[in-house]
């Protein structure tokens, strides 16, 4: 039984991290990105900042991304010690984090894709 627990906790952090390195990644990615509009002679360059809803994107990516982390911590520490989550509530706090968090970026990402 330890070692089915122990390839849970690796696989959770390992889920966990990915998360994190990708949420981070969206989130660099929309605020590097500018685009530039020529209209005759004049130039406009657009920002993430320029759009709230962009704005919020990045936010909910960077509320992703540091809960993820600090999940990811919390699997780190579970490791090294030895426990695996047998608290109920617990457990369902956890599954409610994952919900919000990926609720709150997909929903961004959708709310963009039905728009364009």
């Amino acid at each position: 039984m330890k070692l089915i627990d122990r390839r849970m906790m690796l696989t959770e952090l390992l889920l966990r991290c990915s998360i994190s390195v990708f949420a981070l990644l969206a989130l660099i990615l929309v605020v590097t990105d500018t685009e530039v509009k020529l209209i005759f002679t004049i130039k406009k360059t657009a920002k993430y900042t320029d759009m709230k809803a962009v704005v919020f994107l990045v936010v909910a990516n960077g509320i992703a991304a540091v809960y993820s982390l600090l999940q990811s911590v919390r699997c780190v520490v579970g490791t090294m010690k030895g426990k695996v989550l047998f608290s109920k509530p617990l457990a369902w706090a956890f599954f409610s984090g994952d919900q919000v968090s990926f609720s709150l970026c997909f929903s961004f990402y959708i709310h963009f894709v039905c728009q364009n």
